[in-house]
């Protein structure tokens, strides 16, 4: 597949059946992320059109022709529990479209399916980590303010007009999203992802959101 022919990107990370981190990034400029890449997985996911081309180019200069060569698809014996880690890259729609409801023709990728225990290694399987944490860094701002709507219904300024949330309905769920969440990302980079953003209520007023950080906390609130 020829790197020009690329126009969507999954990043997926699995433990079992419990899915870790689903990040979908389309040419057309559509985003869209569910976790953090750690268990228990953050039941919050969120979609944007944002009509820009900036998160995909971005994430493609990481991505040489070579990569798209490999075409990978590695499985092993599972014996106490299974990772898997995926990356895959699709292009050529059939159907005119290029976002979520596309057909694609083309694709290629790097699947590592591995016990836990596994001893195996391949230098492709350290670029599927560092894409996979690539593509989080590059979202953690958009995926922040995903969080801040799913638990506190404000919306952010920084959002697309395009936007959609999905959340447990249950208070319970929230809370364990909310907790999965907080102990996942990292809290000295909490204020830089709500920094210069304003945060509008059911009311239409805006607020500026304030943290406050120690060792076994983090707190914030609406001023």
């Amino acid at each position: 597949m020829d790197k020009s022919e690329v126009e969507h990107i999954l990043i997926s990370v699995k433990s079992g059946a419990d899915e870790a981190l689903n990040i979908k990034i389309y040419k057309n400029g559509t985003i869209a992320r569910r976790g953090c890449a750690g268990l228990p997985g953050v039941g919050i996911s969120g979609m944007s059109l944002t009509g820009s081309t900036t998160y995909f180019d971005q994430l493609m200069q990481s991505v040489s022709q070579q990569i798209l060569d490999e075409n990978i698809n590695h499985e092993e014996e599972i014996k106490t529990g299974s990772l898997e880690y995926l990356v895959a890259f699709y292009g050529i729609s059939s159907n005119e479209d290029t976002g979520e409801r596309a057909e694609w023709t083309k694709s290629t990728g790097l699947r590592f399916f591995m016990d836990e225990g596994t001893s195996f290694r391949h230098n492709l399987l350290g670029f599927v980590d560092g894409f996979a944490i690539e593509a989080m860094k590059l979202t953690n701002p958009w995926y922040f303010d995903i969080v801040i709507m799913a638990l506190d219904n404000m919306q952010s300024d920084a959002l697309p007009e395009e936007t959609l949330v999905d959340a447990p309905e249950a208070d319970e769920d929230l809370n364990k999203a909310f907790q999965s969440y907080f102990a996942q990302v990292s809290k000295k980079d909490l204020p830089s992802f709500a920094k210069g953003k304003y945060y509008t209520d059911i009311s239409g007023l805006q607020h500026e959101l304030v943290f406050e950080i120690n060792e076994q906390s983090v707190t914030y609130k609406f001023n």
